[in-house]
C-alpha cells in the first residue's frame, strides 16, 4: 500500500471521489479526519469526510454532556494520541510524518506554547476536557466539515448512504455516503429493573447531576452510595465521589471477584497491537482479552486512588433491580454467584455504571436492517470485515469499532487510534486507487 500511495503522485484515472460520513465527533471521528487529511494533502487521492455531532467535538469529554466531570484524566498516556503508533507501513512515510508533525499530542502542545510546561511537569495524563479541546483543534484542522445536529435516520440508496439530521434550523437530508461510521458508546443501557421514585443515576446523567448527587450524599451520611459495575466507568464514578469528599460509604457492586486492575504492560500492549499474536487467538480467547482488559478492568491508577479511601468497597454481585424501601428509601436487591438467594442493600442514591448500548446506531436504520444487527450481536462481531464494517445484507459499508473486540481489542478504545484510522479508511483508499 505505501507504493501504492506514492505512485499516486505520477498520476490516476479517477473514477470516484469516495466519501465517509463519521457520526460523533470523538476521538475516533478525530483519528479519522486527521489521517484522510494526511492522506489527500500527501497524495492527492480525493477521500472526503463528514462529521455529524449533535453537540461540539469532544463533547463526550467536556464534562457538559454526561460521561465525564471534564476534570478527570485520561487512562491511556498522552503519548496514544489520535495517531499513535505512526506506522509508516500503513500508507507510507510521508503520511506517517504529516500526522506526527501536524496531529500529536506534542505538536499540539507545542502549537499552544505548553510543550516545555508539560514535560517539566513529568509529562502527565490530560484531563478529559483538555483532551476534548486536542479533539476539536485536529478535527477542525483537517479542514473537514462538522455538521451539527442529531443524526436520526440512516437509510440505503443503492450503493450509498443518505443520512437524516434534526439540525438546529431544519431537519435535512445529507447524501452519497460511500460508508458510515458509528463511534461513541452511545446511552446507557439498563441492565436490571428500577421502580418508580428509586434514586438511581445512569452513567450519563450522574454526570449531569453531581450536585443533586452530592447534596443527596451530604443529606444522608449513614447511608452507602451503591455503584453498579466492575469496569473504569463504574470506578471513574467511584473516584469522584472520594473527590468531592462525601462523608458516605461507597460500595460498588459488580459481577466479578474484585476491581481488576490493568497495568501499562510491555506484554498486554503488544497484545493490542500485533495483528500476528491475535490471530493465533480462537474468538473466545480474543472476547475474554478484550472483556478483561477493556470493559472488565480499571487502570492501576485509579484502582490505587481508590485503594487509599477507607471509605470505597467492593463486593461481587449480580444487581437484579432497584427498589423503594416502606421508609421511602433506595435500596438494591443483588445475588452472589454461591448464593442465588436475592440479598437487600440500602442505598441514599443507586448509580448504574453496569454499562451502555454499544450498538445504538441500529435504531437509526431501517427497520430490516435494524433487526439484522439487534437481533444477532454476535453474528455482526463474527462477520465483521478487518475494516470494521458490519455483515448487513443489502447495506453500503457501515463500520462499528465500538463492537471491533474481534478483529482488534484496540479499536473500541484509545490504545491504537491510528491503526483504528488505518483500518476504517483502507478500503475507500483501495476503490480510489482500483
Amino acid at each position: 500500500m505505501p507504493n501504492g500511495l506514492r505512485s499516486a503522485h505520477r498520476g490516476w484515472e479517477l473514477a470516484n471521489v469516495q466519501r465517509l460520513a463519521v457520526i460523533g465527533a470523538g476521538a475516533k471521528a478525530a483519528a479519522i479526519c486527521a489521517k484522510a487529511a494526511c492522506i489527500r494533502d500527501e497524495t492527492r487521492l480525493p477521500i472526503e469526510v463528514t462529521v455529524f455531532e449533535r453537540h461540539r467535538p469532544g463533547a463526550n469529554w467536556t464534562g457538559d454532556h454526561g460521561y465525564s466531570d471534564g476534570a478527570q484524566r485520561l487512562c491511556t498516556p498522552a503519548e496514544r494520541d489520535i495517531g499513535f503508533p505512526y506506522d509508516p507501513a500503513s500508507y507510507g512515510d510521508a503520511v506517517s510524518r504529516a500526522m506526527y508533525s501536524r496531529y500529536s499530542w506534542l505538536a499540539y502542545k507545542a502549537s499552544s506554547g505548553s510543550y516545555g510546561d508539560w514535560v517539566d511537569r513529568g509529562r502527565p495524563r490530560p484531563g478529559h476536557n483538555e483532551f476534548a479541546n486536542y479533539l476539536d483543534a485536529c478535527i477542525r484542522a483537517s479542514g473537514y466539515p462538522i455538521v451539527q445536529g442529531e443524526v436520526v435516520g440512516l437509510t440505503p440508496t443503492g450503493s450509498k448512504w443518505s443520512i437524516g439530521v434534526n439540525e438546529p434550523s431544519a431537519r435535512r437530508v445529507h447524501g452519497e455516503f460511500d460508508g458510515v461510521v458509528a463511534t461513541g458508546p452511545g446511552p446507557a443501557a439498563p441492565k436490571f429493573d428500577v421502580a418508580p421514585g428509586a434514586v438511581v443515576y445512569d452513567s450519563v446523567d450522574f454526570w449531569n447531576r453531581l450536585e443533586d448527587a452530592r447534596t443527596a450524599c451530604l443529606g444522608q451520611p449513614d447511608e452507602p452510595v451503591v455503584i453498579v459495575g466492575s469496569g473504569g466507568t463504574a470506578a471513574a464514578t467511584a473516584s469522584w465521589l472520594v473527590r468531592a469528599d462525601v462523608p458516605n460509604e461507597i460500595i460498588i457492586l459488580g459481577g466479578q471477584p474484585a476491581l481488576f486492575a490493568r497495568t501499562d504492560s510491555f506484554f498486554e500492549n503488544r497484545a493490542f497491537r500485533d495483528p500476528d499474536i491475535w490471530a493465533t487467538l480462537s474468538e473466545a480467547h480474543r472476547l475474554a482479552f478484550s472483556d478483561r482488559l477493556t470493559r472488565g478492568a480499571v487502570w492501576a491508577n485509579v484502582v490505587d486512588d481508590l485503594s487509599r479511601s477507607d471509605r470505597v468497597f467492593y463486593r461481587p454481585g449480580t444487581v437484579s433491580a432497584a427498589r423503594v424501601a416502606d421508609s421511602g428509601g433506595t435500596y438494591v436487591e443483588y445475588a452472589t454467584s454461591a448464593t442465588p438467594t436475592a440479598v437487600s442493600q440500602e442505598a441514599v442514591i443507586v448509580v448504574d455504571a453496569s454499562g451502555f448500548d454499544l450498538a445504538w446506531f441500529a435504531d437509526l436504520l431501517p427497520p430490516a436492517l435494524c433487526r439484522q444487527v439487534r437481533d444477532d450481536i454476535g453474528a455482526m462481531r463474527s462477520g465483521m470485515d478487518a475494516s470494521t464494517a458490519l455483515p448487513l445484507a443489502g447495506a453500503p459499508k457501515l463500520h462499528a469499532p465500538m463492537l471491533s473486540q474481534l478483529i482488534s481489542p484496540s479499536f473500541a478504545s484509545l490504545i491504537a487510534l491510528g491503526d483504528m484510522s488505518d483500518a476504517i479508511l483502507l478500503p475507500y483508499i483501495e476503490a480510489l486507487m482500483a
